[in-house]
């Protein structure tokens, strides 16, 4: 009988809840999967990067000019397909007119928009390179004047042949096309120098230094690391805490091993540097203490 049987609690079987089997092994699959994964888009990125540089500028124009366009492509043509779907409006009343370039679906659209943002990618890039990697609200008067241009030529050629009541109908003779396609570049034009005088004044007046950053800056901008610098802020990895970094806690910010490598060696070097100018038992060492007696022609490695 169910009642005779006697349970040994000492010998029963506790089986450990979800959170006891996943504690220590699922974040941690987790965790490492999003670095492989953070490390091979920084391979790629620094592969492509590497092509780049070593391309002529005709090539780096138009690898530019396709990425823009095949992002403008995407969102015009999402766009389309929203505008499509859209339902009618009411009996009785009349919606307002629209330009021809917003007609066609999202295949017309989406060419019209690729069109736009594959010229002020490939534009803006051609400017910054012919004026020696100058850049200032020129460059995009320039490129957005050109993408201007560009969308409504091809938005007033690629219209539709029979459009529905209440769409502008688009020039047709060769002046009238030119005049509206340099109407469109102007607007664009003042619009970005606008938004970029706009955007300059506020970030002008908010932009301050970070001074808790400043070694780790300069140590970055010398490796050639400026772009893991916001790595650092993200993992509050401050100048007092450089010559305590190690392998985990740069991991732990998502930092590479090829970087982390050199970033552990610079530290090293200036760690034995600064130990011999203030000694072992001397002042706390850190990337923030200007070296003292540094000879000229110093570097990390030396």
């Amino acid at each position: 009988k169910l009642s005779s049987i006697e349970l040994d609690k000492s010998k029963s079987t506790k089986f450990p809840r979800l959170s006891e089997q996943t504690s220590g092994t699922l974040p941690s699959k987790i965790k490492a999967m999003a670095n492989v994964i953070q490390e091979t888009q920084d391979k790629i990125m620094t592969k492509f990067n590497d092509f780049m540089k070593n391309s002529s500028m005709a090539t780096e124009v138009a690898v530019t000019t396709a990425g823009g366009a095949l992002q403008g492509g995407f969102f015009g043509g999402l766009m389309g397909v929203m505008m499509k779907n859209q339902p009618a409006p009411p009996p009785g009343v009349t919606p307002p007119p629209q330009p021809a370039a917003m007609i066609g679906g999202p295949w017309v659209l989406g060419r019209n928009v690729a069109v736009m943002t594959g010229m002020n990618a490939g534009l803006n890039l051609l400017i910054k390179r012919l004026r020696n990697g100058k850049e200032d609200w020129k460059n995009g008067a320039g490129a957005s004047f050109g993408a201007g241009f560009c969308y409504s030529v091809v938005s007033n050629l690629g219209a539709p042949k029979v459009l529905p009541a209440g769409v502008v109908v688009p020039p047709t003779s060769a002046g009238a096309l030119a005049l509206d396609a340099l109407r469109t570049g102007l607007l664009f034009a003042v619009l970005q120098t606008a938004f970029y005088q706009i955007g300059n004044h506020f970030s002008s007046n908010t932009k301050t230094e970070d001074t808790r950053f400043r070694a780790t800056t300069e140590m970055l901008t010398a490796l050639g690391l400026e772009k893991y610098e916001k790595n650092f802020k993200k993992g509050h990895l401050t100048d007092s805490t450089l010559t305590l970094l190690t392998e985990g806690a740069l991991s732990e910010v998502r930092i590479p091993p090829g970087p982390r490598l050199l970033i552990l060696n610079h530290v090293e070097c200036i760690k034995d540097y600064q130990a011999k100018v203030y000694g072992k038992g001397g002042k706390a060492m850190s990337l923030a203490i200007p070296m003292v007696g540094q000879p000229a022609g110093w570097t990390p490695a030396s």
